[in-house]
């Protein structure tokens, strides 16, 4: 028998109930930093996303100002012209 499993042998079996413990617990810690890794993930992405949109709504506001200035001046116009 290799070293290893004699070094388990000796343990006994609250030695092995205690490593397959500990086992446990790296295997759910890993399965956490996994989860916590995909969360931030979707954090960054929702942050991403909701900035996207406030650049998008600025767009718009902008294209909306820039049009009613020149429906303003289109209106000007036909008023004068109107009028002559």
């Amino acid at each position: 028998m290799s070293e290893l499993a004699q070094e388990i042998l000796k343990l006994g079996t609250a030695g092995l109930i205690c490593l397959v413990l500990l086992w446990c617990l790296y295997k759910s810690e890993q399965r956490e930093a996994k989860k916590d890794a995909r969360i931030q993930l979707l954090e960054n992405q929702l942050i991403e996303s909701y900035d996207e949109r406030i650049v998008a709504a600025g767009q718009i506001a902008e294209a909306m100002t820039s049009t009613r200035n020149a429906v303003e001046a289109l209106t000007i116009e036909i008023r004068a012209r109107a009028l002559r």
